[in-house]
């Protein structure tokens, strides 16, 4: 499995390092700007790392759309899935090297926005406030709280990446098996792919509220509802992905 993950990493690293070294383009021009006293320069590198912060992981998930898309449309896909691996540890690979790949950048962004805000803003009698809140909150053991609220904030994130990651591979493969060779295909499974993630979330999001409110469940709930239905909906669209190509990589 790990040297299936590489393989994969090492099929897109070209697109990462290039969103990275923008990131760290944009955050220099930020600095330069804030260390001259050019406003433009601060305005516009600030802007544009603010846009780009989203829009890269947009980026990541496109390119691991077009990864599977070349592997299911040239040779190199082809000598790909003659691998002594099963269909289903190719699929997993591809969706915990995006999902590897995402928490990567997510952190380096994290890092990075913490490094301006303490930078831009430094108070050493807030940041001493901050300590000593923190270390009450230890001393009560009320950190926990914290801590769990970061964990499911993180659970969340990684489910959301694992649905969307599923509902592609279904969508490419889809393509890939009964739209091969056709025009605009791909963009249309694009396309396809954005529709289909907004109708979904919107059922799950309205079928979770309705199954808290039957089973009484209260509203803290729906999170862990809508979680279940989203794993439910990844499983399916991986397993028909799975079975479709093997499938088509016996015949």
């Amino acid at each position: 499995m790990l040297t299936l993950i590489v393989y994969e990493m090492r099929k897109t690293l070209q697109v990462k390092l290039i969103s990275f070294a923008l990131i760290v383009i944009l955050e220099l021009l930020l600095l330069i700007g804030s260390i001259t006293g050019n406003i433009a320069a601060m305005g516009i590198g600030f802007v544009l790392l603010f846009f780009f912060s989203f829009l890269v992981f947009f980026i990541f998930g496109l390119s691991a759309m077009g990864s599977l898309h070349r592997d299911l449309s040239t040779n190199q896909g082809y000598m790909l899935f003659m691998l002594p691996k099963s269909t289903s540890a190719i699929l997993l690979a591809k969706i915990l090297e995006s999902l590897i790949s995402s928490l990567c950048i997510g952190g380096i962004l994290t890092v990075i926005y913490l490094f301006d805000i303490f930078y831009f803003n430094v108070d050493l009698v807030k940041m001493t406030d901050v300590v000593q809140v923190l270390w009450k909150l230890t001393l009560q053991n009320k950190l926990g709280d914290i801590v769990q609220f970061l964990f499911s904030i993180l659970a969340q994130y990684v489910g959301m990446w694992v649905f969307m990651s599923c509902l592609a591979i279904l969508c490419v493969t889809l393509q890939a098996t009964y739209f091969k060779g056709k025009t605009l295909a791909y963009i249309v499974t694009v396309l396809l792919f954005l529709i289909l993630s907004v109708i979904i979330l919107g059922e799950v999001a309205s079928l979770s509220h309705s199954v808290s409110g039957v089973f009484s469940l209260g509203t803290k709930m729906d999170s862990v509802v809508q979680f279940i239905l989203l794993a439910l909906v990844s499983l399916f669209s991986f397993g028909l992905s799975a079975y479709i190509l093997e499938k088509k990589r016996n015949y």
